[in-house]
């Protein structure tokens, strides 16, 4: 039962991401839908890659005739930003290696954000649970938007020609709402040197650079807090008061 009630809780935990989930889905049906891919190729590159953005990148390739090695190498390209995710989640997660090839599959940026944010506050016992039901809320949710888009995509377009780019919108903003929910007072100064610096570059140089500069800008001003180690005079003193009180004790 304890099991069960920390799976739940993760659930609960993706509904935020689940609701981001579905739009970006549909807009991936009903793009794969006219790039001429099948039903079931559409839902098995959702079942299988799941990757968001890598997904409209092979879309793109598709239709440009970019041959399959070439795909498959800008994906994991794309996609190589979760080995620096794990890292920071991986002292939560067990030491089997089954269990984090597990969890290593359902790992998206929304599903680190959320993590990053709420897997340390879990029981130690349930934060497997936990993890494992927000991954597989997120995975649903992509997988039943893809379905959605594919089936209903279509006439909604029809009727509405700019909802394909509002959809594409909701994991940006998503994922944006869950970044504010780390941020904490120490992080405040390299994010304000960043936004600055990104902003400059921006109207200079472009996009590209611009994203780079500012990440670089925030790595470079962001000065962790680290707890002050008890000073040596500190601990031999307390040492010996505690000593002290236990030979008053024995003494009575």
């Amino acid at each position: 039962m304890g099991v069960i009630r920390d799976g739940w809780r993760g659930v609960r935990a993706g509904v935020p991401v689940l609701m981001g989930y579905v739009p970006v889905a549909m807009a991936y049906g009903i793009a794969a839908e006219g790039v001429g891919l099948s039903f079931w190729e559409t839902l098995l590159v959702s079942v299988f890659v799941y990757a968001g953005a890598s997904q409209f990148f092979i879309l793109a390739a598709i239709k440009l005739g970019t041959p399959l090695p070439g795909i498959v190498a800008m994906v994991c390209l794309l996609n190589a930003r979760h080995l620096l995710y794990g890292p920071l989640i991986v002292k939560w997660l067990p030491q089997t290696l089954q269990k984090r090839l597990q969890a290593a599959f359902f790992l998206t940026d929304e599903v680190f954000a959320t993590a990053f944010h709420a897997m340390g506050n879990q029981p130690e016992q349930g934060r497997y649970a936990w993890y494992m039901g927000l991954g597989m809320t997120a995975w649903l949710s992509w997988i039943g938007g893809t379905i959605i888009g594919l089936v209903a995509g279509a006439g909604l377009t029809a009727q509405f020609p700019q909802v394909d780019q509002t959809l594409r919108f909701a994991l940006v903003a998503l994922f944006f709402s869950l970044a504010l929910l780390s941020v904490k007072r120490s992080m405040l100064f390299a994010l304000l040197m960043a936004s600055i610096v990104t902003l400059l570059c921006l109207i200079v140089a472009g996009a590209t650079p611009a994203i780079l500069a500012g990440a670089v800008t925030a790595w470079l001003c962001f000065v962790p807090k680290r707890e002050a180690a008890p000073a040596l005079g500190q601990t031999s003193s307390s040492t010996h008061h505690s000593s002290a009180k236990e030979g008053s004790h024995g003494t009575h």
